[in-house]
């Protein structure tokens, strides 16, 4: 067996056997494959329009935040793309998630990145699997792939595989719960060590809303604070889409949270 039949068998393996999908490592480190990654802008679907394609370059890690059957759940964390391959300002900047069923052979992937400054959700629905994992392929809209859309598609193929380190700890925010939420909701974040903080949240437009923390110490481990949907003045906010934006000493990280009606 050649050395590229040996490979495929072994992706088909992963992909096939419960047992050999569990042994892969917690975390994974991957690279964007450009083409045919790229951010698309325009129509999508049967409508007739241009459609923008920007390659994109960039990676991401990969980590396992836990299974429940046949569904394995992961955490996408430091996606950092640019529409370069060589120096130059980066584009896109995020986080999301990623999740495999392989008893249905589908996924679903999220991206909550800046593009060029502007945050933005994309999400691509629970969809068939298109690539034996752990090589991942995906689109991700931002309105369900409607008329028009902005898309990212993610092509991309893992650095490390067996027997790669564990990705350090995340620090920043690190969930909210409930999301979408009603009336309040519970920010967690982790600044990694003692350390003081900002916790602000901001409206769609990047309009400051509520101050949270400000200049607030806090020490190491998870720590959450609740947000009751109201403003500074003590005014409940409009449903809608918000943003907690977190900045300390090692740096600054958002999480997006939907308020509904």
């Amino acid at each position: 067996m050649n050395p590229r039949s040996a490979l495929l068998a072994l992706i088909a393996t992963l992909v096939l056997a419960p047992a050999a999908f569990a042994a892969l490592p917690d975390s994974l480190s991957y690279a964007l494959n450009t083409p045919p990654s790229e951010l698309e802008s325009g129509c999508q679907g049967p409508c007739e329009c241009a459609v923008i394609s920007e390659p994109t370059y960039g990676s991401f890690d990969l980590i396992r935040t836990g299974a429940s059957g046949s569904t394995t759940n992961y955490e996408i964390h430091r996606y950092i793309a640019s529409f370069n391959n060589g120096p130059g300002a980066v584009s896109l900047v995020g986080a999301g998630t990623y999740q495999i069923d392989t008893a249905a052979s589908s996924q679903r992937m999220t991206l909550d990145l800046d593009v060029w400054g502007k945050p933005e959700h994309f999400d691509s629905g629970v969809v068939p699997l298109t690539a034996p994992f752990p090589q991942i392929h995906a689109a991700c809209a931002v309105h369900g792939f409607a008329c028009t859309d902005s898309v990212i598609v993610v092509d991309a193929v893992p650095l490390q595989q067996v027997g790669a380190p564990p990705a350090p700890p995340h620090v920043g925010l690190l969930a909210a719960w409930p999301d979408p939420f009603l009336q309040s909701t519970s920010v967690w974040l982790d600044l990694g060590r003692t350390g003081t903080a900002d916790l602000r949240i901001v409206d769609a437009a990047g309009r400051a809303v509520r101050v949270l923390a400000q200049g607030t110490s806090f020490g190491p481990g998870p720590r959450s604070l609740t947000w009751d949907g109201l403003n500074d003045r003590g005014q409940e906010v409009a449903p809608g889409v918000y943003w907690a934006v977190l900045r300390w000493a090692g740096g600054m990280d958002r999480r997006r949270l939907v308020k509904l009606d």
